[in-house]
């Protein structure tokens, strides 16, 4: 396999597994999906620099439960695109569906990572949502 499609390969096996941790419980396990510093970026928000593992904890914390308020029981995957963009490095974006726990849907939406290869696996170093009804990276169609 070419380098640039075994790291996407790596990419679209990497997905799954952070949103299984995004959905449980073990902050660890979510938290260790990420590099330090990392970066949040959308639309009119200002850029955010996560600059530690406890930070962002604490971030994904409120957001979760801003979320539970909301609603939310889950985020499932509808598909991901992976561009590799250097040896190490890449573009992942991400179709996924929040949903209810009646199994409903909340709300569907498209983000983009940029993750990065280190000593210990594919690790997220950026965040982007792709706000409706923008498409991002490829032009492709929303689900």
């Amino acid at each position: 396999m070419a380098e640039a499609e075994q790291l996407a390969a790596e990419m679209h096996a990497f997905y799954p597994r952070y949103i299984d941790s995004f959905n449980g419980n073990d902050t660890e396990a979510y938290v260790a999906n990420f590099s330090f510093p990392c970066v949040l970026l959308g639309g009119k928000q200002p850029v955010t620099v996560v600059s530690d593992a406890t930070t962002w904890a604490r971030m994904m914390a409120s957001t979760k439960e801003i979320m539970r308020s909301k609603g939310w029981a889950r985020t499932g995957i509808e598909k991901t695109y992976a561009w590799p963009t250097a040896p190490d490095m890449g573009l992942l974006m991400s179709d996924f569906v929040r949903y209810r726990a009646d199994g409903s849907v909340l709300m569907r939406g498209r983000a983009c990572y940029t993750l990065r290869r280190e000593d210990s696996g594919l690790k997220i170093i950026a965040m982007m949502e792709v706000a409706p009804p923008m498409l991002g990276p490829g032009n492709i169609p929303r689900p």
